[in-house]
Order: structure tokens, then sequence, then C-alpha cells
């Protein structure tokens, strides 16, 4: 920052104890950012955002290949959270990472720009009553944001990079192989529900990440706005005020959300101050994310009447959906092996590589460095999988991505990293993946109908993280044994993408073979694995992790064909993560029995309180969910704007 230029206008909870605002926003990160801002396009109107985490905006944040990580905090806070022990996979607990400051998880993500299929929105409208959210009511606002942002153009999708051009022309004639049209963009009206896609990224014209963040809270509009737009970092809410304190006599009483109590929480510091009470005249928009959002609304006496009385937390309502339904994407890596100058690996594997990539970025903003770390992708769906051949049907109406029953299922996306056995995320070094290059098949699914829930553990201790119960297949009931059908389906129909791409598409560069997949030798793919985060909070150790020195790896025997539904299992227990897109636990529905907030983002029974990020999804949508967060969020401000205008 140039020494004389003005500060980022941010404020602590000492500046703002005892004050009152029309709108308190509480939480600055995906879709918070974005309903602070649009609401303080008003200048009549005074509104308060309240942010856990920090601003940092460091230059290492805005550079996309390298912002993409879960681990560090250099450059920008990371939630520390761990699902408790799945039974079904291993007794491993998978890490829940998401970001944490102005901007949230946009900060750190994968930074690819997926609205959807228009189909899964069709579903929300005609299926689960919620009027008002069906595709051609929400597309406007997926433009709206698109256009808030000086993104880069479409041609700057797909091959772009050394990787997309070495493979890129292989994979399209794998996937034209095995019934995938090769499509340009997955958000274009027109689309189909199946195909191989060019994928559009957030990054700016002069290759920086964009972020909420960027695109509604950087320094000029928080320095334009500071009369009324007021920006609290390190700020964490504890509870929200119903009723001015006033605990009703039932919960049947008329409730309304008038304050919230902010602590002090500084980032480098293990104790909070003391909580404080701000006041809102108008609403309280509460945008916390998957698992804060339902956790605030528990400590305030709104959730589930048994778990609250459990708790000792007087009931204000009784809504049973609050903290239930977690819904997640959920990936299994198959891994090829390419020559390290066709992967990102060649960054760190070639010194040179990356000092010539950090200099492109430097000198013009382009190059590897500039990109977000899958440039392609391949949407699918399960029940369209011909069973005997793993072709996909290329039938028009089957492809129709309006309907709601064409709906994909499975995402494979094409990451050009090693993503079972990272040396960043805390794994031991291994002899198997170590000097090699990898590009992996991340098989997604993006529709599993399985869901999670979370619970209070502790209702003294703010910064105590909810108990998260991760979303488990259980193969013995009726949603559990559809999901492990789909996975079975889905991985096999990787496997034969993979043979195809290997074996069939010319792909001129040696090695290419499949090293990760189901039928592998198990005992070498958990020697590989040991040490993720999981299992490092489980087992710690004082020591630092030592190369493994057990047998190398060997390609793969086993094919589509010839691999078992129970090394499939076996390989999908111990590889399967999350895709990081946590959502559905403050659900819309019609009805406070079936969900939380109603279709207008108004939590049901209460007043003057509404929700605005993920954990409002009725049903997970088929895309990366950062740009549908985006979306909520400009709905949930014009929702406001309408209901106060004239006021």
């Amino acid at each position: 920052m140039w020494p004389f230029s003005e500060a980022y206008p941010e404020r602590k909870v000492g500046d703002v104890d005892g004050e009152t605002f029309d709108y308190i926003v509480v939480g600055g990160g995906t879709a918070g950012s974005v309903v602070a801002s649009r609401l303080s396009e008003d200048p009549s109107v005074s509104v308060l955002l309240l942010e856990r985490g920090p601003l940092k905006d460091v230059f290492m944040s805005r550079i996309p290949l390298l912002s993409q990580n879960f681990t560090s905090s250099w450059s920008t806070g990371v939630q520390d959270r761990f699902s408790e022990p799945i039974a079904g996979y291993n007794d491993r607990r998978l890490q829940l990472a998401g970001g944490e400051g102005l901007g949230g998880t946009s900060r750190l993500n994968g930074l690819l720009v997926t609205r959807g299929a228009p189909g899964g929105y069709n579903e929300w409208a005609s299926d689960l009553g919620l009027d008002g959210w069906a595709w051609d009511d929400i597309e406007p606002y997926f433009e709206r944001m698109e256009a808030a942002v000086d993104r880069r153009d479409a041609d700057h999708r797909g091959q772009e990079g050394r990787q997309g051009r070495a493979h890129g022309a292989s994979f399209e004639k794998a996937c034209k192989a095995v019934g995938l049209p090769v499509e340009t963009d997955c958000n274009a009206p027109a689309a189909s529900a199946q195909g191989y896609f060019s994928l559009d990224a957030a990054v700016y014209q002069d290759g920086t990440r964009v972020s909420a963040y960027r695109a509604y809270l950087n320094k000029r509009i928080a320095l334009e706005r500071r009369g009324r737009l007021t920006i609290c970092t390190e700020a964490l809410v504890t509870k929200l005020e119903l009723n001015d304190g006033v605990v009703p006599d039932s919960d049947s009483a008329d409730a309304r959300a008038t304050g919230v109590y902010v602590a002090s929480a500084p980032t480098d510091q293990d104790e909070i101050g003391k909580p404080v009470l701000v006041k809102a005249r108008r609403e309280i928009i509460v945008c916390g994310g998957a698992f804060r959002t339902p956790q605030l609304l528990l400590l305030s006496g709104l959730g589930p009447r048994a778990h609250l009385q459990e708790k000792g937390i007087p009931v204000v309502r009784d809504l049973p959906a609050v903290g239930q339904h977690l819904s997640d994407h959920f990936g299994i890596p198959i891994m090829i092996q390419l020559p390290v100058m066709d992967t990102a690996h060649s960054v760190i594997e070639k010194p040179l590589v990356g000092i010539r990539s950090f200099v492109e970025y430097l000198w013009s903003g382009s190059g590897l460095l500039s990109m977000p770390s899958n440039t392609t992708t391949i949407f699918a769906r399960t029940t369209a999988m011909d069973e005997t051949t793993y072709r996909t049907s290329e039938t028009p109406a089957l492809n129709d991505a309006t309907r709601p029953g064409n709906v994909p299922d499975v995402e494979l996306m094409l990451i050009p990293v090693n993503a079972i056995n990272l040396e960043a995320i805390g794994c031991a070094p291994h002899a198997a993946t170590q000097g090699r290059g990898f590009l992996t098949l991340y098989t997604t699914m993006v529709q599993l109908r399985t869901t999670g829930h979370l619970e209070l553990v502790s209702t003294t201790d703010p910064k105590a993280h909810a108990r998260v119960h991760y979303p488990e297949m259980v193969d013995d009931d009726g949603v559990g044994k559809d999901d492990w059908a789909a996975v079975r389906r889905a991985v096999r129909f990787t496997m034969r993408l993979a043979d195809e791409f290997v074996q069939n598409s010319g792909y001129p560069q040696k090695p290419a073979a499949i090293l990760f997949g189901p039928g592998m030798d198990m005992d070498i793919l958990r020697d590989v694995t040991k040490g993720r985060p999981g299992e490092r909070q489980t087992t710690p150790t004082a020591t630092a992790p030592t190369p493994s020195e057990s047998g190398d790896i060997q390609p793969l025997e086993k094919t589509w064909k010839t691999v078992t539904d129970a090394e499939i299992d076996a390989y999908v227990r111990e590889t399967g993560q999350t895709g990081l897109h946590f959502c559905c636990t403050a659900r819309m529905a019609p009805t406070a029995k079936d969900g939380v907030v109603d279709a207008r983002l108004k939590v049901h029974g209460v007043s003057g309180l509404r929700i605005a990020d993920a954990s409002v999804f009725p049903r997970i949508p088929s895309g990366h969910t950062m740009v549908p967060s985006l979306m909520v969020g400009e709905r949930c401000a014009d929702f406001i704007k309408a209901a106060w205008a004239g006021q």
C-alpha cells in the first residue's frame, strides 16, 4: 500500500458499543458482503457489518492460484473445524475448512463461477413450494452479480495455459467417446445438462482474484460510504437479542430481533472481550454460513425444542430444522500420472518454471498463477449412464438442463495436481507421489440426498465450534442405498473415461497411467494418505512427518469392467473428501416445521430477522456454491429494500 494513501475504514467492537443502526449484518463473508454493500447504497440508512475475521488484504491473497489455500492463514483467516469421526468412512474426521475475514471463503476458494443447473432451481419452486425461486426468477440476480465484476472475457476460460493445452484436446476426444458433448460454457442458458465444459473463473482483467470483499466492499466503496456503512472486523457475535432481552412466557408469543451481543475477538489472541449490545432499528441479517448461522440461532433460543432444553437455553421459537439437513458435495479423487510439465506440479518440481511463472505474473498478470486449479470440468447424470457400456445418453430431452429430473448429480473436475497426498495439508511425503506429476479426475457427487446435522457443544464459550455430524451414506437405508449406487456408477464412469484418455485419446506424452483408483493396493493407499488433517487431529504427533519408504506404486490393473463394488466402496471410504460446499442448515421452506426461513428469507416466527447465506438453500445446487451464495445475498438485499420502501 502506498504509505500516504488512506487506510481501509475498519472499526473495532469498542467503537459501536451501545450504538443503534438501521440494519445489522452478522458476517461479512460471501453473501454478507453483498447484503451490506447493497443496503448501504441508500444514503438515508445506517448499516453495521460485523465480521469475525480480519481484513488482511495482502498481495498473496490476490494471486489466483496461490490464494486457493485452506490450510494457511497468511492470506486470510481459515476456520479450524473438523467433523466428528465418521464410522462409514473409516472413522476419519474431515476438515471442514472455510474462510474467516471480509469476503469469507470467496477469498480462498477455487474461483469457479458456476450457477448450477436451472432445473435444480425450478425444483425449489415446483417441488418445494418456494414461489419466486424458479430459474426465471433468479437468473437476473446471477446476471446482476456478474455485471458487478469486471472479470476476464469468456475466451480466457477452458484450455488457457500450459496444462490445459497439454491434455485438453485428448480429453475432448475421450469425452466424445463416452457420449458427452463438448460445450463452451456451463452457465450458458442453453447449455446441456451433461457435457465437457470450459469454466469461467473469478479473475479480474488484471489477473487478480475476484472476491466478495473486492467486488462489494473494496476500499473505494468503504471510504465513500463510511458515513452510513460501519465495518467492524474481529467482531464475534455471541447471541441475538430478541424482544429487547425479555424472555417470552411461551414460544408462541410474538418474537422480534432487536439487537446483537458482540465481543472483540482479535485473531492473534485466545481470549475475547466482554460482549456488548448493539441495537437494530429495522432488521438483523445473519450471514454466518452453514455452520455459524445455525449455531448462533441455537445460542439465541431458536431451534429444536429438545436440543435447546437439553442445553438449558430458553426456547424462543421451536424451529426443528435449525442445524439439520447439512448437505455437501463429496469428492473421490482418481489420479493419472502425467509428465510433470503437463501439470501444476511443474511450479514446485521445476524451480525455473516456478520463477518464470512468478515473473510472468508480476509483469503481466498472466500465466499459471493467474488461473484457477482447474479450467475445465464434466457434468453428468448417473441415471443417464448405460451400465453395460458406461456411455451417457445423448437424447436431447434427457439433456434439457431446465428440467428438474435432468439435474446432473456428478461433476468430474480435471485438476492437474495430486489431490490425495498433499504436503501442504500435513500429509507425510511419500515415494509413490514425490517427483511425479498427476492429473486428478475428482469425481464429485453434487446431488447426494444423505444429510448430516450439527449441535451445540458449549453454551458458555462463544469461540467453541458446534459439533458437526457430516453426512454419512449408509447402505442399508433408502436414501443411503441410492447414494451409494450413484457413487459406484460415477466412479466406474470416471475409470472408463480415464481409460479412454490413457489408451485411446492420442495423448502423446508418457508416462500416462492410472495410479490411484479402486482396486489398488489398500496398504499403500493408507500409507500415502496418513497424516491428513483429520487423522492428525485424532493422533497428534510431536515430530514432523518423514518420507515413507514403503513400496512404490504400480499402474492400476483393475479397469472399469473388472473392478468390484466392494473395491469401489473401500476406495471411497478411504479417500472420499468434503467438497467444502456446506449448506442447507437453515433451509428455506414454506412452514416452520420444515424449514427456518420463508421464501423472503425471513426467519419463521421472528420479525426483523433474516438469513442470507448457503445455509438457506433448500437443496444443494449442482454447481459450486459461491455464485449461488452471492445470488442469495443480492435477493435478500432486494427483499429488504422492498419491505422498507418509503419508510
